[in-house]
C-alpha cells in the first residue's frame, strides 16, 4: 500500500510539474521616448506592458496629450506562420488632461524582413463641452540587416494641438539583443518637424 501511494504521489508530482512547465511566463516590455517639439513643449513618454497568453496589461503616460495617463487591459490573438499576424484589442482608462474610456488595438504583421504595425484608440471624454480624443501610429518598414530596420512612420491625432491632424516621416531602428533604439522625424519638411528618439527592451 505504501508504495503504491509513493508511485501516485510521483505520478501527481511529475503531471503537475510538465503542467507547470507548459504555462508560458509573463513577458515584459518598457520603452520611453522623448518627443522634441521645435515650437512647442518637448515631452517624455514611458510605456509598460505586460503579457501572459491572451492577458495583456499596459500603462502609459504622455501618450494621448502631456500630463495624461493611461491603464489598459486586453486580449491578445495571433495566427499564421510564415505570414505572423497578431492583434490586441484592449480597454482603457484615461486620466489626467484628458479623462475618459474607451477601446484601442494593437496589430502586426509579419514576414521575413517585412513589418507592418499599427495601434490606436479612441476615448469618450467625460469632461463636459470637451471632444472625444482619437490616436493611431502606424510603421511600415523592412530590415535590409537584423540589427536594423528602415522605413516610414504615420500618426494619426487630434490630442496634441501643438501639432497637426496627420504627421509622417521616416524611421530607423537599430537593435542589439532585447533593446531597440528608434529614431523618428514627422513632417521633416517643416519648420516644425517632430523628433522622436525612443528606446525599447523586452524581457
Amino acid at each position: 500500500m505504501a508504495r503504491v501511494v509513493v508511485v501516485l504521489g510521483a505520478m501527481l508530482a511529475a503531471c503537475g510539474a510538465r503542467a507547470q512547465s507548459a504555462e508560458k511566463p509573463w513577458q515584459y516590455s518598457a520603452s520611453v521616448s522623448y518627443y522634441d517639439l521645435p515650437k512647442y513643449q518637448d515631452y517624455w513618454n514611458p510605456v509598460v506592458t505586460a503579457d501572459r497568453d491572451r492577458i495583456h496589461l499596459e500603462g502609459r503616460y504622455n501618450y494621448l496629450n502631456i500630463d495624461s495617463g493611461s491603464f489598459w487591459a486586453g486580449a491578445n490573438f495571433s495566427a499564421g506562420k510564415t505570414w505572423q499576424f497578431e492583434a490586441t484589442l484592449m480597454f482603457g482608462l484615461v486620466v489626467g488632461t484628458i479623462q475618459g474610456v474607451g477601446p484601442g488595438f494593437e496589430l502586426s504583421l509579419n514576414h521575413s524582413w517585412f513589418k507592418l504595425t499599427s495601434e490606436g484608440e479612441y476615448v469618450f471624454e467625460t469632461q463636459k463641452g470637451v471632444d472625444n480624443t482619437s490616436y493611431s501610429w502606424t510603421e511600415v518598414s523592412g530590415s535590409p540587416a537584423s540589427w536594423c530596420r528602415l522605413g516610414l512612420a504615420l500618426q494619426l491625432t487630434n490630442a496634441l494641438v501643438a501639432t497637426r491632424n496627420v504627421q509622417r516621416g521616416p524611421v530607423v531602428a537599430f537593435s542589439f539583443k532585447n533593446f531597440e533604439l528608434e529614431a523618428d522625424v514627422l513632417d521633416p519638411d517643416r519648420d516644425d518637424a517632430t523628433y522622436i528618439l525612443s528606446l525599447s527592451r523586452s524581457f
